[in-house]
């Protein structure tokens, strides 16, 4: 990217950014702000309205309740009626009974004499007895069934009956048909002249199928241009939650500008309420502020538990209104507003754009001086402006700039080439230095690392030498012996022929061991002895070696003997290895267990190369740090351990031509496996490159050491 195209749009890009930026986080803070001011204060005037509306509803529904009891108390203390049961006038009473029944509307109206209180076979009456006979007025709300209907009227069971239809959201149920009617009620006693209790009025109403109480709730609460156009508002009184009277109608469809009264068949009389309001009311008794699905479409709504004389919860009351009118209002205020700041935003791009192009236009010239001059062109120079502000000044002074940084890159080129010249002949001199310092360092380091081998190996040798001879005196002392035990006992050694030839073997062994310590000292006069074998038969001889061992300790061995291949091998060097890393595989146990031995043959590149030897623990294994310098002299992790036992093993195994290779998992197992030859690797320099590797690796531990102490005594 040129420096031209990188100053003119980043410049022009940072202005516009900065001042249309803030104008467009404003436009949508407000945005923002407004859908939510709008929202909220939407839903909570309607829900505030639906709050009001719902208590209208019970209020109108308890005024009803009132009217009902003062028309029995009008009733009760009227002068005709107290004639007629003065006079024992039974048909007259039941005539005006009955012109009261129809003039207000009421389903049932009876008179109870007071002797005939106990007898009636009314279970929800029966439990009002008690307060009737304290003389107490009653009005509210009660459930009756078919039989009790029935027993007041003959016929009332068969108006209330209601078909259940199935209804969305509504608690599945069995039940087809509801019979019980929610009946408005109240009771009124009736006292003689000397405040005795003579009988009880008894009237009700009965709600189910009915229109005429929800519809004047209606009309009450949702007159005309209480909603907006396409909004319905509706009342419904539930029991249980079964609606009875209601004036949502079943299919919003059916609701035309202008026609508010549904026929019974086109109201949703017998649908169902939602779950979720059915468990918030009926159950839990709170009162429902919220939207909610009814019957077929949303609704902003409120719900309030109807109780019967007992308290007890037997219903609702409902009141609400469609929730679609609303939020078609509420999208369009968005869309409005929205259009609105859109435009705002146009006009003021527009108008940010025009100005800034103006302001930057002075810049060009500038960024054409700018540009040739960043490609190495130190003439060009960006002269006079048409304007008059702070950029004029700037221009000034960079035309100022560019005279003097012309004079001094010319100053500085000259002093250049002078550097140059004195700084490439004093180089030269201390490169040849140099190169000399870096060939004694590294003829110094080669000699000292010579001394510091040849000096390990004297010392290993001499250290070797007086060991094997303290130990192959008493071998030869205890092989004399055992020659000498075996003519004296001749025949009745015998029994014990299998343990004095062990003796005998591993005092040979012992032998050979030492002569192999000899060849670390003397590598050079020390021939060793190579035959084939079969590394399965090596092992099951080693096993007989440590079964000792393995047996106090309770570990037993699993063999897995694939191998067919035969390996050129020192058999009794070979053996030191296995019995060191088998006893290093028990040892790891800790205790009772298994050790696993596999052998296979190694194949590299599709050719048979020779066989290999697992020894497999599940032990305790071997941590990553420590997994690095098993292989060194004088390392372990064992308070009675020497450190030689695999710095040896490994010696061994490379003499050999051969490899040891370990895997371990910290907390699961070890397993090594030993690598070796058909034909065995015997290189004059062999033996050299075992001991020397051994050596360096016991020069590292030296030099950790060291290292570890130094810092300690810092």
């Amino acid at each position: 990217m040129s420096f031209s195209f990188g100053l003119k749009n980043t410049l022009r890009h940072k202005l516009l950014l900065l001042t249309l930026l803030p104008l467009a986080l404003t436009a949508l803070g407000f945005a923002v702000m407004s859908a939510y001011w709008t929202s909220s204060y939407t839903d909570r005037q309607l829900y505030m309205k639906v709050s009001a509306d719902l208590s209208v509803a019970n209020g109108t529904l308890k005024f009803m309740q009132q009217e009902q009891i003062d028309t029995l108390e009008q009733l009760a203390n009227g002068f005709e009626f107290r004639t007629n049961l003065q006079l024992g006038d039974n048909r007259e009473l039941i005539v005006q009974l009955l012109e009261v029944k129809r003039s207000r509307s009421l389903d049932f109206l009876r008179y109870i004499e007071t002797e005939d209180l106990t007898s009636l076979n009314e279970p929800n009456f029966n439990t009002l007895i008690p307060r009737l006979l304290d003389k107490e007025y009653l009005n509210g709300i009660s459930i009756l069934n078919a039989e009790e209907l029935n027993s007041i009227n003959f016929g009332l069971a068969e108006r209330a009956k209601i078909n259940l239809i199935d209804t969305p959201r509504a608690v599945p149920t069995d039940r087809i048909v509801e019979e019980r009617a929610m009946v408005l009620r109240a009771l009124v006693p009736v006292t003689d002249d000397f405040g005795e209790l003579i009988g009880v009025l008894d009237s009700g109403i009965i709600l189910n199928n009915t229109t005429t109480a929800v519809d004047r709730i209606r009309d009450l609460v949702y007159g005309k241009g209480s909603l907006p156009e396409g909004g319905i508002g509706t009342v419904t009184l539930f029991m249980d939650d079964v609606r009875i009277s209601t004036n949502v109608p079943q299919d919003v469809s059916s609701i035309t500008q202008g026609k508010r009264d549904l026929s019974l068949k086109e109201r949703a009389i017998g649908t169902r309420v939602s779950a979720e309001v059915r468990k918030r009311v009926l159950l839990q008794g709170e009162t429902w502020i919220d939207r909610a699905f009814v019957v077929n479409d949303w609704y902003i709504s409120a719900y309030k538990p109807l109780l019967d004389f007992n308290n007890k919860k037997i219903g609702m009351i409902y009141a609400g209104f469609t929730e679609a009118p609303f939020s078609q209002i509420y999208y369009k205020t968005l869309i409005e507003s929205g259009t609105l700041i859109l435009l705002i935003m146009l006009v003021s791009a527009v108008v940010v754009t025009n100005h800034t192009r103006l302001l930057l236009k002075p810049l060009n010239k500038i960024h054409s001086v700018v540009t040739s001059v960043h490609e190495g062109s130190m003439h060009p120079r960006i002269g006079k402006l048409d304007s008059s502000d702070e950029l004029v000044d700037l221009a000034k002074q960079f035309d100022v700039m560019l005279n003097l940084l012309e004079q001094r890159e010319q100053q500085i080129r000259l002093a250049n080439d002078q550097l140059e010249a004195v700084v490439d002949q004093r180089t030269r001199s201390l490169r040849r230095r140099t190169e000399a310092l870096k060939e004694h360092i590294r003829l110094l380091k080669n000699t000292r690392q010579q001394l510091l081998d040849k000096e390990k190996l004297a010392v290993l040798g001499e250290l070797t030498a007086g060991i094997a001879h303290e130990i192959n005196n008493p071998a030869a002392v205890i092989l004399g012996n055992m020659d000498l035990l075996v003519a004296e006992l001749g025949d009745a050694v015998e029994p014990a022929r299998g343990e004095v030839d062990m003796v005998i073997q591993q005092v040979y062994r012992i032998r050979s061991l030492i002569n192999n310590l000899l060849q670390y000292s003397r590598p050079g006069h020390y021939i060793e002895s190579y035959e084939h074998h079969l590394v399965n038969q090596i092992i099951d001889d080693t096993l007989l070696l440590v079964s000792h061992a393995l047996e106090q300790q309770k570990v037993t061995i699993k063999k897995s003997y694939e191998a067919t291949s035969l390996v050129e091998v020192n058999y009794q060097q070979v053996q030191q290895v296995l019995v060191n890393l088998i006893l290093n595989a028990s040892h790891a146990l800790e205790g009772p267990g298994q050790v696993e031995i596999k052998t296979a043959d190694w194949f590299e590149d599709g050719n048979l190369k020779g066989a290999t030897i697992s020894v497999i623990d599940e032990g305790k294994g071997i941590t990553r740090e420590h997994l690095e310098k098993i292989f060194d002299p004088f390392f372990t992790t064992k308070k009675s351990g020497t450190g030689l036992g695999l710095s040896v093993s490994y010696s061994i195994i490379r003499r050999h031509g051969g490899d040891i290779k370990v895997q371990s998992e910290e907390g699961k197992g070890t397993q090594f496996t030993v690598y070796l030859l058909q034909e065995a690797d015997l290189s004059s320099g062999s033996s050299e490159v075992g001991i020397l590797e051994g050596l360096a690796a016991a020069e590292r531990v030296n030099r950790r050491a060291v290292s570890n102490q130094a810092e300690e005594l810092s």
